[in-house]
């Protein structure tokens, strides 16, 4: 049987796991899962860099593989369409950390310090691409079901040279193996 996978992003003390699977989700300064709202933007500093709070997605498992499901991995298509002084960073991480900041103003930086199991120091999310792709450590067997495999955290940034208003939507993709 094809084992049924869904995207989640995590949210809240929690956390709150919602279904994100071909949907939108902003990243904006709010720690909910939201597809429209806007009533927190990044806002374009005066000096500086503000930051989305970050986004925590991590695979669940609805239906359980017919063997394994393994070789996670998560990518983009490696053009920053965000537009002048808007930039993507990414990591994976061990377990959850809520994000925080101002709401509809900044979130707090994700840095390893902020987010303590953070496999290192995010990068580019755009440096992540089908053919170098960010590799998700984790698996899950037959019978099990259930979220596996390590998150993927991005965040959002916003420096002065941003302009203001909504930005381009952007992809990002999971890919793993089932046998």
């Amino acid at each position: 049987m094809v084992a049924t996978v869904l995207i989640r992003r995590l949210t809240g003390a929690g956390p709150t796991a919602t279904d994100i699977t071909n949907i939108n989700t902003r990243a904006d300064t709010v720690d909910s899962h939201t597809t429209a709202e806007t009533a927190n933007p990044i806002k374009v500093p005066v000096a500086g860099t503000n930051y989305s709070f970050w986004v925590v997605t991590r695979l669940d498992c609805t239906v359980t593989p017919a063997t394994q499901i393994n070789n996670i991995k998560w990518y983009t298509d490696g053009v920053n369409s965000f537009g002048t002084g808007v930039t993507s960073k990414v990591n994976t991480a061990t377990g959850y950390t809520q994000a925080s900041g101002t709401p509809g103003v900044t979130g707090i930086q994700l840095t390893v310090a902020n987010y303590p199991t953070l496999a290192g120091v995010p990068t580019d999310s755009f440096g992540f691409t089908s053919g170098v792709p960010l590799a998700v450590a984790g698996s899950i067997v037959n019978p099990s079901t259930g979220q596996f495999g390590d998150r993927v955290v991005y965040q959002n940034e916003v420096g002065t040279t941003a302009l203001p208003g909504p930005t381009p939507q952007e992809t990002f993709t999971w890919q793993f193996d089932e046998s």
